[in-house]
Parts: C-alpha cells; sequence; structure tokens
C-alpha cells in the first residue's frame, strides 16, 4: 500500500536539522528522516521509500518503524481544530502590514519620532506629566489603558502569524506572578526559521508604532491620553525583555540559537547541575548561559512581585476604601479583584492539568 506524507510541512532549520510537522504537531528530524517523507509522497510504498532513500543517501532507514513513530506522535492525520475567529483572515488581507512599504512607513515615521523629541524633548513621557489630580482615575484609565493595548499587542502577532499562514489562538495565561494576554502560533514551525520572527516580534512593532506616531502628535498638541499610550507601549516593549519568561525577546533569542526548547533544555541543564549529576553531554552554549539568566531573572522577578506588586496593590485597596463611596474606589476595587481572581484561577487550573496529566504525557522527543 502506498503511503501519502505530502500534507506534512518539512522545513529546514538547520545544517542536518529539519522541522516536520501538520500544522499542530511537530517533530525536530535529521535529514535523512526529511528525506523518507519526501519520498512517501503517495506514489511509493514503505518498501519503495526505503530503496529510493538508501539509493540517494546511502542509508538504510527502518521506513516502517519511522512511519510507526510519526503515528505515535499524532503526526499521520491532519489535526481536527474547529474553526476560529482569527481563520476569517487570509494572508492577503494583512500579508501589506509587513511588506516593504510597510517597513519604509514605519521607519519614516521613527525619523520622525527621534526630530521631534529632539526639537522638543517634552514630547517624551514623564511619570510626573501622568500624574492625574485623581490618583484613583488614573489608577482606573491605567489599567483599563493597559489591557486595551495589551490586546492590540497581540493583534499584532496574529496579524503577523496569519499573514504567513499561520493559525492563531487568543487567550488568557499566566507568567510567573503577571496575568498575561497570550497568543499560540504553535503552526509558526511550519514555516522557515527567519520568517518566524515576523509573528515572534510584529508586537512589539505595534508598540513601537504606537510610541513614534504619539511623539509626532505631541510635538503639535499636547493630549493626556496619548502620553499615557506612549507610557504603556514603552513599558509593555521594555517587559518583553523580562526573557527569564516566555516572552516575545525569549521565543525571539531562542530562534537565534536554534534551540527549539531552550527554557526546558535550561530548566533541566540545572537540575543535573544541583544534583550533581554528570554531565557529558554538555549543552550548547546558548542553553548554558540562558540557565544562569533565567535562575537571576526569577530572584528578580520574586523581588519585584514582593517588593512592588503586593505594596501598590494594598496601597490601591487601602486608598480606595478610604475614599468609598463613589465610582473611582468602586471600579478601583473591582479592577484589582477581577485581575487577582483571573490570575488565581488560571494558575491553579494550569497547575491542576499538570498534576493530572503528568502521568499521561509522553515526553516529545527526535524521531
Amino acid at each position: 500500500m502506498k503511503t501519502d506524507l505530502s500534507f506534512l510541512s518539512v522545513v529546514a532549520d538547520g545544517p542536518d536539522d529539519y522541522v516536520i510537522g501538520n500544522g499542530e504537531t511537530f517533530v525536530n528530524v535529521p535529514g535523512v528522516a526529511a528525506a523518507v517523507v519526501a519520498a512517501l509522497d503517495g506514489t511509493r510504498t514503505v518498501a519503495q521509500a526505503r530503496a529510493q532513500v538508501l539509493a540517494e543517501r546511502g542509508v538504510d532507514v527502518d521506513v516502517a518503524a519511522f512511519v510507526a513513530g510519526l503515528e505515535g506522535a499524532g503526526l499521520l492525520g491532519r489535526p481536527r481544530r474547529p474553526p476560529n475567529r482569527w481563520d476569517r483572515i487570509r494572508p492577503r488581507h494583512v500579508a501589506w502590514l509587513f511588506s516593504r512599504p510597510a517597513h519604509a512607513v514605519l521607519i519614516l515615521l521613527t525619523v520622525c519620532a527621534v526630530a521631534a523629541a529632539v526639537a522638543d524633548p517634552g514630547v517624551l513621557p514623564s511619570l510626573t506629566a501622568l500624574v492625574w489630580s485623581d490618583s484613583l482615575t488614573f489608577t482606573i484609565a491605567f489599567a483599563a489603558g493597559s489591557w486595551i493595548l495589551v490586546l492590540v499587542h497581540e493583534l499584532g502577532h496574529i496579524a503577523a502569524a496569519r499573514s504567513l499562514g499561520v493559525r492563531a489562538e487568543l487567550s488568557l495565561g499566566t507568567r510567573l506572578q503577571f496575568l498575561v494576554v497570550q497568543t499560540r502560533i504553535t503552526g509558526i514551525w511550519g514555516v522557515p526559521r527567519r520568517a518566524r520572527y515576523r509573528a515572534y516580534l510584529a508586537g512589539m512593532r505595534t508598540d513601537w508604532f504606537l510610541v513614534c506616531a504619539g511623539a509626532c502628535t505631541l510635538y503639535f498638541a499636547e493630549v493626556p491620553l496619548v502620553r499615557l499610550v506612549m507610557v504603556i507601549c514603552l513599558s509593555q516593549i521594555a517587559w518583553q525583555f523580562l526573557f527569564f519568561m516566555r516572552t516575545d525577546v525569549y521565543y525571539a533569542f531562542a530562534n537565534a540559537g536554534g534551540n527549539k526548547n531552550l527554557m526546558a533544555d535550561a530548566q533541566a541543564y540545572l537540575r543535573a547541575v544541583l544534583r550533581g549529576a554528570d554531565r557529558t553531554a554538555v549543552p550548547r552554549r546558548s542553553v548554558r548561559v540562558y540557565a544562569w539568566f533565567l535562575v537571576a531573572g526569577r530572584v528578580l522577578g520574586l523581588g519585584f512581585f514582593a517588593l512592588y506588586t503586593l505594596p501598590i496593590t494594598v496601597e490601591v485597596c487601602r486608598r480606595s476604601v478610604a475614599e468609598l463611596p463613589g465610582w473611582q474606589p468602586v471600579a478601583a476595587l473591582a479592577l484589582v479583584a477581577a485581575g487577582w481572581l483571573l490570575y488565581l484561577g488560571l494558575l491553579g487550573r494550569r497547575l491542576l492539568r499538570s498534576r493530572l496529566l503528568q502521568p499521561l504525557l509522553l515526553r516529545s522527543r527526535s524521531l
């Protein structure tokens, strides 16, 4: 019987390094395995594909066992996923956002923003300019604006993914003590390595566009809301560099180093160091460097949580209670409560799932 694996994507990811997948599940394989997938295009049997690979590569591959391995990894069928609203966005609808003319416009806008800041340093946002007379009103505006602009940031990722023909899914998640909106783009492994940067960095690119547009606007007119947008967008860009978490910069860094599971590899390396295990198979340098950055980042992250997040939350709640009644204190308390309830609910669900599913999970491996 002839076997057809032509629906699988095969992407070269480095020297003798390929990623094959069905759009949802992906595995890392050597070049000879990619040659097997190419040979099984529906015109050959398993035996014929084995003979062809032997003739072309000089390697006798047990093709039947390889196909069985693909089946065990869930790669022999197309993923069955219900359509979502983002599937309606076709590549042609958003590809222009990442075209050369679009890049040129962003560069020109950046130059204009720098010129505006040089001509009038007052266009640059400052914390003193953002403190409104009513602190609770500012807190509410900052919180609401942050969530709106986080969504705009994620829409940048979605547009980039859809421009590459990759499925995108939006959801809430957690990163250490942070409640985050996240875009799931697993199918990005099915596009060339260089093209992945578009999806990884699209959110920061969107933030930067808004920052530059805001600077140009403030040069001509003083608009407090524009200053607020600039501060939030700049803080979002800075947050992405905390790549001891899975941020946009983390994924770009991992992609640059060719690391498929950078955080997991770094954690495994740290566990081996703590156990004093024999580390004859030393991981690549980028993994070792990231491992210690991961330790320092986690310590700093927990310190930030203890010394900033908790105190400021307590202070907002104290001020809100002191100023009751009124819509501002009620709204501030509601925002704080909603944020923490969402965070704790998502964190609890994730921990429960990991506890329940851990015995059933089979660790992915290269085939």
